[in-house]
């Protein structure tokens, strides 16, 4: 990968790519990103983390993380239990369960409406695929900003 990104990125961005450090991949970006100076005065939020969820506002539609096999899954909110998703048209009916809101995530009608309540921006910069399915009357205060275009977008994986 290093050898690359020589074709693309400056020294100085490669410098900041090598010394980058993560667990997982979100670890790894943003280690990068504070290495460029990308993360000066910005606070990030992770919607991951259990206070954020708590401090969420609650959602009827939406994912949560249970036990299930020995691992932690997550598996959509339906009437009366859970549903996971094993892929294609398969899915796994799991029972109800108690569970709290640490362990929500919003499904992608919920999401926008969820993320506001703890972000409160006053911007989102969005793609045209995400554009297409944000439930704007759900945060009427954010301005939305169209992402640039991608030139060479069959170098976009670079």
């Amino acid at each position: 990968m290093l050898r690359q990104l020589g074709a693309y990125a400056s020294p100085e961005s490669l410098a900041a790519f090598t010394a980058a450090d993560g667990a997982n991949v979100a670890d790894f970006c943003l280690s990068v990103y504070g290495g460029l100076g990308l993360l000066e005065g910005i606070r990030v939020a992770r919607s991951s983390d259990p206070g954020f969820r708590r401090a969420a506002c609650a959602i009827s539609d939406c994912f949560v993380d249970l036990p299930h096999a020995g691992e932690v899954v997550r598996a959509r909110r339906v009437d009366g239990g859970f549903r996971l998703h094993e892929g294609g048209d398969a899915y796994v009916e799991l029972p109800d369960a108690s569970f709290g809101a640490e362990q929500v995530s919003p499904t992608r009608d919920t999401r926008l409406r969820w993320m506001q309540s703890v972000i409160r921006c006053t911007h989102y910069v969005a793609g045209a695929g995400e554009q297409a399915y944000l439930r704007r009357e759900d945060a009427p205060e954010i301005t939305f900003v169209p992402r640039d275009a991608i030139d060479r977008p069959e170098e976009a994986l670079v």
